[in-house]
C-alpha cells in the first residue's frame, strides 16, 4: 500500500480547510489587516517626517498636530488592536466576517494609494530637483535622469 497519495491528499485538504470556515478566514484577513496597518504607518511616518503629506483623515491628523511620531504610532497601533480584537472576538458571526472583508478592502484600496502616491512623488521630485539643477553647472547626477529615490526606496536595503 502506498501511503502517500493519502498523505497528499491530506496535505492539500489541510491548506484548504483553514478556508472552509468563517471563524478562519476571519482570523486570516485580520492578519492581512494587520500587517496593512503597518505599511500604512510606515509609510505615513516616512513621509511626514521627511517632506510631509496630506492627510485626509482628520483623526490620524488630529494625532500629528503633536508632531510625535511615536504618539501617532501608539494611536495606530491601539485602535487597529481593538478593531481586529473586536473582530476576532465574534470571529463566528457573519457580521465579523464582513467586517474583515471590508477593513481587508480598504486597506487594499490604501495600499493602491500608496502605490501612485510613492510614484507621483517620485515624478514631482525628480521634476523639482530637474528644474533646481538647470543652468548649475555644479550639478552631477550618476544616473537615468527620471529615476530618483523616494524616502521609501532608500529607507528599503
Amino acid at each position: 500500500m502506498n501511503p502517500l497519495p493519502t498523505q497528499g491528499a491530506a496535505l492539500a485538504g489541510a491548506a484548504i480547510r483553514p478556508f472552509a470556515d468563517r471563524s478562519s478566514r476571519v482570523i486570516v484577513l485580520l492578519a492581512l489587516v494587520a500587517i496593512m496597518s503597518v505599511v500604512d504607518l510606515y509609510l505615513t511616518i516616512l513621509y511626514i517626517t521627511h517632506t510631509g503629506m496630506n492627510e485626509i483623515n482628520p483623526l490620524a491628523r488630529a494625532m500629528m498636530e503633536y508632531k510625535s511620531p511615536a504618539l501617532l504610532g501608539l494611536w495606530k497601533v491601539a485602535t487597529v488592536t481593538l478593531g481586529v480584537g473586536i473582530l476576532s472576538f465574534i470571529r463566528h458571526k457573519r457580521s465579523a466576517e464582513v467586517g474583515a472583508w471590508v477593513a481587508c478592502a480598504v486597506l487594499g484600496m490604501l495600499m493602491n494609494h500608496w502605490l501612485h502616491y510613492i510614484e507621483e512623488y517620485q515624478r514631482i521630485t525628480t521634476e523639482a530637483v530637474t528644474v533646481e539643477a538647470m543652468g548649475d553647472p555644479t550639478w552631477v547626477h550618476l544616473g537615468h535622469p527620471t529615476v530618483l529615490t523616494s524616502p521609501a526606496r532608500s529607507a528599503i536595503p
